[in-house]
């Protein structure tokens, strides 16, 4: 049940913060804080952290907090776990709202109005 709530939280994050990654650092100290899932000082060591490694910011400190979490609930098979749960939680709206707007533009792409432009 935690990996569940550990999609649906980062899922939420992803959704609703508009402005890349950095734009998601307030609710992300709000949700994981509020959670319990981790303390403020080491979600800010994950901030640094993910600031220095290669990658997405979003999806390295989804990563880093699923890691944390799995592997507090049952070891490191499940920090692999949690941490795929929380970086495709992140990433899912902007995957879902990609998808959908591809589909609702080749649908308009065939119209005469559309081609002339």
């Amino acid at each position: 049940m935690e990996f569940l709530m550990l999609f649906w939280v980062f899922f939420q994050i992803g959704l609703f913060t508009i402005g890349g990654g950095h734009a998601m650092i307030p609710l992300i100290m709000e949700k994981v804080v509020a959670e319990g899932w981790v303390s403020e000082e080491t979600l800010i060591d994950f901030i640094a952290i993910s600031e220095s490694t290669p990658g997405p910011f979003a999806v390295n400190i989804a990563t880093y907090t699923g890691t944390v979490v799995g592997e507090a609930y049952g070891g490191f098979g499940y920090g692999v776990l949690g941490a795929l749960c929380a970086s495709f939680g992140v990433v899912a709206p902007s995957v879902i709202i990609i998808v959908l707007v591809v589909k609702l533009f080749s649908r308009f792409m065939t119209k005469p109005s559309v081609q002339e432009v």
